[in-house]
């Protein structure tokens, strides 16, 4: 009698065997993802730091243009008023030829 119960327990135990391995390869896959998904997040994190420090970068950039366009535009007004200065001192010099001529 005792034949057909270590058969049955055997088969039970192999049954119980295969289950494991198959569990055990399921939860190998979960893992694997896991483990997969975490990198893939490590990624995103270092990505999004390195975008945060191009962020402050242009920021700085964005500062150093806004200075030198404030300079330019001064350039522009300087230029501007020695122009008008030098139109004047041209209508000045043409009149005073033209007093001459006429004299």
């Amino acid at each position: 009698m005792e034949h057909p119960k270590v058969a049955n327990a055997t088969i039970a135990f192999a049954k119980v065997v295969k289950s494991n391995n198959q569990l055990f390869a399921k939860v190998g896959g979960v893992l694997g993802k896991l483990l997969h998904t975490q990198l893939d997040g490590d990624e995103l994190f270092t990505r999004c730091k390195d975008l945060q420090i191009e962020k402050i970068d242009l920021g700085g950039k964005v500062e150093c243009m806004e200075d030198e366009k404030d300079r330019l535009a001064k350039v522009v007004a300087d230029l501007e008023a020695w122009l008008k200065e030098s139109e004047s001192r041209l209508e000045e010099f043409e009149l005073g030829v033209a007093k001459e001529r006429g004299a």
